[in-house]
């Protein structure tokens, strides 16, 4: 089957975790972190995303990520097509230096 842009997906980490005491904050830290091993690109704060060539490999990182998930954090991850990602509208002020993450750089294979 050929890849297009209905078919691949990025998948979107969004996430309130309390950090009002010391292991809560090494929690949420210990989260973040797992994030960014499975190469998420942080969005905004608490929103990160990850290009995904299939719906199985994004699923497969949620399966991964729901044991990190700190106690009392909740979290959403959000998938969406490569096609409707791009139908995305941002605006960002004047003194912005985040930009879209684009897609990923280096050639992925399944």
């Amino acid at each position: 089957m050929p890849i297009n842009s209905w078919r691949v997906m990025w998948l979107i980490a969004v996430y309130d975790c309390p950090v009002t005491t010391s292991e809560q904050r090494a929690a949420y830290t210990r989260f973040r972190k797992c994030l960014l091993q499975l190469d998420f690109v942080q969005h905004q704060f608490s929103v990160y995303a990850k290009h995904c060539p299939t719906m199985a490999i994004a699923q497969s990182l949620i399966q991964q990520l729901e044991p990190a998930v700190p106690e009392g954090a909740h979290v959403a991850f959000f998938l969406m097509t490569d096609k409707q990602y791009g139908m995305t509208r941002e605006f960002f002020g004047r003194t912005s230096t985040k930009k879209r993450p684009s897609a990923p750089r280096q050639i992925e294979l399944f």
